[in-house]
């Protein structure tokens, strides 16, 4: 088996015996060890496993676990994907790079992936990723999310999707067949509109996070409510704001709204700030286990609430209870929702501002709706950023934002629908 990559001039030959070579215009050959850690562990594991090294993915191929270690350039891990081909050979074979192209085949069907797109496409049908691949250091990565639910024995197949659909703005891709869980029945019926409750963060006497002329709470809130009028256009949506002026809701509160209302869907939106005013970007999080230092601190401001005696909990209350929620369809599919959310927004933004992924964290507003619905946070942008600001502040900038939310919300229902409904003359 050969990983090859051809760019001016330099490429890369891993041979059978677990090398990399690295060989140079001039032809001289210089020889890097890869090391790639088998788990010595019984039974069947795939995922990123919260008891092993956080920076470690595994899957189970030919029978056997294949554990890989992952770097974080970005928000999310990835795996390089000449590692990777040493790790699969005779699953993954011709591994071949051109410029921003990587093509292989994956159990004998072709599959290639293009840097900074979500799609790859696997024999005849094209997938989606909730991250795109990259480039970095001279190498192709690939997001663990390939390794867990592609590559791992036992994950759900590559869902095949058309053209059109892969090309269409409004409709994104299916990420892929369902997860291992339970069908949501509540959902499922395509005659019965969803109700998406949409939480502009912060208000009232919590200003959230200050620009150098802006505050997040009024930004957050005019993108809610021109959400809010764009899915009152749209087919089959019932949208309702968790607040629709400058007040404070607690975030029990916030959470309790959604329940009472029995949603279908949460989505929270806030901005985001850094010390380092060159900061910049977007992503959309799920509840989860902090992947980051910078998640764990986000996190834990945001849970504190404006005071200290808010009810909120903190983010090891969170992680304690994410112990008993990490196997239900609602965590898998706001997983999954988060993906269309930010693929969405980074069709408007591409070229303006970085795309910072997918990720996971403990926020406390998430949770209570999670039990009934999947949920995520949507940041936006960077305040402390003069540029972000200025778009985030202006009436194209929050019109962009909040269609490309819709445009999600709308694709991900379809999707849904796709994966759950009963097919005409089931009987279910």
């Amino acid at each position: 088996m050969a990983v090859e990559r051809g760019s001016g001039g330099e490429h890369d030959r891993v041979g059978a015996g677990g090398e990399r070579d690295r060989v140079g215009a001039s032809g001289r050959i210089v020889v890097a060890a890869v090391v790639v850690a088998q788990a010595t562990l019984s039974g069947t594991m795939t995922g990123i496993d919260a008891q092993a090294p956080p920076e470690t993915v595994r899957a189970e191929v030919s029978g056997r676990i294949v554990s890989l270690a992952v770097e974080r350039h970005r928000a999310y891990p990835a795996v390089a994907a000449a590692d990777l081909a040493l790790a699969l050979e005779g699953v993954l074979e011709d591994v071949a790079r051109n410029g921003v192209f990587l093509r292989a085949r994956l159990r004998g069907a072709e599959v290639a992936f293009e840097a900074e797109s979500p799609f790859f496409r696997h024999g005849g049908g094209a997938a989606q990723l909730a991250n795109p691949p990259y480039e970095e250091g001279g190498a192709f990565w690939l997001p663990a999310e390939f390794v867990t639910r592609w590559v791992s024995e036992g994950s759900p197949p590559v869902a095949a999707v058309s053209e059109e659909s892969r090309a269409s703005p409004s409709s994104p891709a299916s990420p892929s067949s369902p997860p291992d869980a339970d069908p949501l029945p509540v959902r499922v019926d395509p005659t019965a509109p969803w109700r998406v409750i949409i939480d502009p963060g912060h208000g009232g006497r919590d200003p959230g996070t200050l620009g150098g002329a802006s505050l997040e709470k009024d930004i957050v809130l005019a993108i809610a409510r021109r959400l809010h009028e764009e899915l009152q256009g749209r087919e089959m949506v019932e949208p309702y704001l968790t607040r629709d002026a400058d007040v404070y809701v607690g975030l029990d509160s916030r959470s309790q709204f959604a329940v009472d209302r029995a949603g279908d869907l949460f989505v929270s939106i806030h901005a985001n700030a850094a010390a380092d005013e060159r900061a910049r970007g977007f992503e959309t999080i799920f509840l989860g286990q902090a992947r980051s230092e910078e998640a764990r601190e986000v996190a834990l401001r945001e849970n504190r609430g404006p005071e200290v005696d808010d009810p909120a909990g903190s983010p090891s209350d969170v992680q304690f209870i994410l112990a008993g929620l990490d196997r239900t369809e609602n965590l898998a599919e706001s997983r999954l929702f988060a993906g269309f959310v930010q693929n969405s927004i980074r069709r408007v933004r591409r070229g303006r501002s970085p795309d910072r992924g997918v990720i996971q964290g403990p926020w406390w507003v998430l949770l209570g709706a999670l039990v009934r619905m999947p949920s995520v946070i949507v940041e936006v942008g960077f305040l402390s950023n003069a540029e972000e600001e200025r778009y985030l502040s202006g009436a194209e900038g929050q019109e962009a934002i909040a269609r490309a939310i819709a445009d999600a919300i709308v694709a991900y229902r379809e999707d849904v629908l796709r994966r759950y409904a009963p097919a005409p003359g089931s009987g279910r």
